[in-house]
């Protein structure tokens, strides 16, 4: 398990939100692999307790459903506190509808889940 950063340490920190260790895992692998740092939470609320105390999230990636909350949910309320952060949502559910209705609420980034190429992640931490 990576290591939960704090603001010094990291100019670009990837909160990654999944409530499957093994995806969160290897997500957080992923980010930091790529040379940035990363941090893992299981639910919204461990995720939005961090944000209360450090405020040092610079983008996320989430789960569309998660033990306490739906992700959409999750980055609803991070726009509702003026939070600009970039926002990846994965759907292990993934249709054109539930696509359209992310879309509609501002999420710019919406991959199925597994994410199986690197490519949209990639492109996701660079950008």
């Amino acid at each position: 398990m990576i290591p939960l950063l704090n603001s010094q340490q990291s100019d670009h920190r990837v909160c990654v939100i999944d409530g499957d260790p093994a995806v969160r895992d290897s997500l957080q692998y992923l980010c930091s692999s790529q040379g940035y740092p990363a941090a893992g939470f299981s639910t919204c609320a461990a995720f939005l307790r961090m944000l209360d105390t450090q405020m040092c999230a610079r983008s996320v990636i989430c789960e569309a459903q998660l033990p306490d909350g739906s992700g959409l949910e999750l980055f609803q309320e991070i726009r509702r506190r003026g939070l600009q952060m970039p926002f990846a949502l994965l759907m292990s559910r993934f249709s054109l509808p539930a696509l359209a209705h992310a879309t509609r609420l501002g999420v710019e980034y919406v991959w199925p889940k597994p994410l199986l190429d690197r490519a949209p992640l990639i492109r996701f931490l660079d950008g």
